[in-house]
């Protein structure tokens, strides 16, 4: 009897073992952040200006972003020179914009814009998984949540097969909406930002109805890369 159970007992050991082997890792997702040294990602953009008294600005320009070079930080890490262009229209020339920089680490991908420190992606990829995107800077707790992992995301027309979502605000009432919100495809970086903070009308004619008063929104989307 004492033979029969030790037997069993290594058999399920062994179907587990099996079992486990079959099962994909979990994923590191660094090739979702910035996949390799002199890839340029064209975006277009739309800023959007909403005021009182019922009119509304409209921009639309375009944003380049270049992974130029690596370079050792303080820290004798390896970082990535991103340098960002911007024009206008399509037959426009680029003209310097600014110069960010980005790291990936074991566990999470920062990338510094205007001086300042973002977690903007944690490892390995968990659908819910949250954290704060300010622990390197001084702006206080900000949770970011990771949703829609290796989800089919589409673009004017354009399909990315696998892209993750990162939720970093998502408040919405009757009389305000603030969201922002990232969207990562495999094997590109950035594909999708969007940046709204609007204040709705809340009168008894218009409550409920999503008529903006003020308020801002920013859309930026992938057009091209090289």
């Amino acid at each position: 009897m004492k033979i029969i159970i030790v037997l069993f007992s290594f058999f399920l050991l062994f179907a587990c073992d099996t079992i486990n082997s079959k099962l994909p890792p979990p994923q590191d997702g660094g090739n979702f952040f910035y996949p390799k040294i002199g890839q340029s990602i064209v975006y277009d953009v739309e800023d959007t200006q909403y005021e009182l008294t019922g009119k509304f600005t409209l921009k639309t320009y375009q944003l380049k972003e270049v992974n130029v070079s690596t370079f050792k930080d303080l820290d004798g890490k390896e970082a990535l020179r991103i340098e960002r262009y911007r024009r206008e229209n399509d037959v426009e020339k680029w003209t310097i914009d600014s110069i960010f920089t980005a790291k990936k680490e074991v566990d999470k991908a920062l990338k510094t814009e205007n001086n300042v420190t973002y977690i903007k992606i944690s490892f390995p990829f968990k659908e819910g998984l949250r954290w704060n995107g300010n622990a390197y800077n001084s702006f206080g707790n900000d949770s970011y949540e990771m949703k829609k992992v290796n989800q089919l995301f589409q673009i004017n027309g354009r399909k990315f097969d696998n892209s993750v979502t990162i939720i970093q605000q998502n408040d919405s009432t009757l009389v305000d909406l603030k969201r922002r919100m990232e969207v990562y495809a495999e094997g590109i970086g950035l594909i999708y930002q969007e940046k709204i903070k609007v204040s709705y009308c809340n009168s008894k004619d218009c409550l409920g109805k999503g008529k903006i008063d003020f308020g801002t929104k920013h859309i930026l989307k992938f057009k091209s890369n090289e």
